[in-house]
């Protein structure tokens, strides 16, 4: 199982390190906390975050009616 800082999961998810803070402070991504500031990520909470990711979006997707102008 391979392991990684938080700024190698923001080059994975290619997002900045303060966006992956906030996933893992807001609970969406799982992450190891191994001092006040030192987190690890698994390439398993990666995998599952992106596959909830990617269901959230197929669903918005499949509910998407389209913009309607009025006329």
């Amino acid at each position: 199982m391979q392991i990684y800082t938080v700024e190698q999961a923001a080059k994975i998810l290619q997002v900045r390190k303060g966006f992956v803070y906030d996933l893992i402070y807001t609970g969406r991504l799982k992450a190891i906390r191994l001092s006040e500031r030192r987190f690890r990520v698994s390439e398993d909470a990666l995998r599952m975050f992106i596959e909830q990711e990617e269901k959230e979006t197929a669903a918005n997707i499949s509910s998407y009616t389209g913009l309607h102008a009025e006329v």
